[in-house]
């Protein structure tokens, strides 16, 4: 009489979010590998309210660098790990990076694609938040600041240029805004209440990232339909882990890597 294998454990994946495309790898790998994985998502805790994937377990809050995120991937007994952090978000995607290095854990960075300049944009491209606060007053009057909610203090104390500084939820140390106001909203937003957004406060120049994805590429059509300048903070680079640009992509290099472990 034979014997039957022993079933394999599920494989366990660590998904890094933060962005709705964390959310949405999550959900691809539930459809694409069923009861073959078992899905753990972790959020920094940034934003209230966050939307989640249903399923999916969700860890809430920091790890205190790669040695805390090493001891997770090991009494979590993790196989592989995704990145899909915002593209801006350089520090925690380091550490993530760093502390797989450590342990040879396989890791896939997802780098969703960034926006690219049509020959109708106005885009003034700098290297930094420092740098895009530094040229402002030369650029416009009244500004939407759209660049997040980290190093907002870098426009502090700008006399010339009245800001509209917009974040998802009011930042946990604001600066002190004497001329200009504060704007909490959510996208996903539409041309029609970007252009409407810019035209009620005569925006004359924006500030952005270039974070690629649709939930905020509206102001950039935007200003292009009315002519407004960007100052276009440039995307840092990846990390030394593999780099996926798409979530297709995510799915065969998952394919591929469990194969592996």
């Amino acid at each position: 009489m034979s014997l039957s294998r022993p079933a394999e454990r599920p494989k366990r994946i660590l998904i890094f979010g933060g962005t709705g495309d964390a959310n949405r790898i999550a959900e691809d790998l539930m459809h694409e590998f069923g009861r073959d994985v078992r899905l753990q998502l972790s959020l920094a805790g940034r934003t209230s309210a966050p939307s989640l994937p249903d399923g999916v377990p969700v860890r809430i809050g920091g790890f205190g660098g790669p040695e805390g995120i090493i001891t997770h991937l090991k009494n979590e007994q993790i196989d592989l790990v995704i990145d899909a952090t915002h593209p801006y978000a350089t520090e925690i995607s380091h550490n993530i990076a760093k502390a797989c290095h450590a342990v040879a854990m396989p890791c896939i960075q997802y780098h969703r694609p960034a926006w690219e300049q049509t020959e109708d944009d106005n885009w003034i491209m700098v290297k930094s938040i420092e740098e895009a606060a530094k040229i402002l007053p030369d650029v416009g009057n009244r500004a939407l600041i759209a660049s997040g909610a980290k190093n907002l203090h870098a426009f502090e104390g700008l006399e010339k240029t009245w800001l509209l500084v917009r974040t998802v939820d009011a930042p946990r140390d604001p600066f002190d805004l004497e001329f200009g106001e504060w704007l909490f909203a959510r996208g996903p937003f539409s041309v029609e209440s970007e252009t409407e957004l810019l035209e009620r406060n005569e925006i004359d120049v924006i500030v952005s990232k270039n974070s690629g994805g649709d939930a905020t590429f509206a102001k950039i059509e935007a200003a292009r339909n009315l002519g407004i300048p960007v100052i276009m903070i440039e995307r840092p680079g990846g990390e030394p882990v593999i780099q996926a640009p798409s979530r297709s992509e995510i799915i065969d290099t998952v394919r591929e890597t469990l194969k592996k472990v």
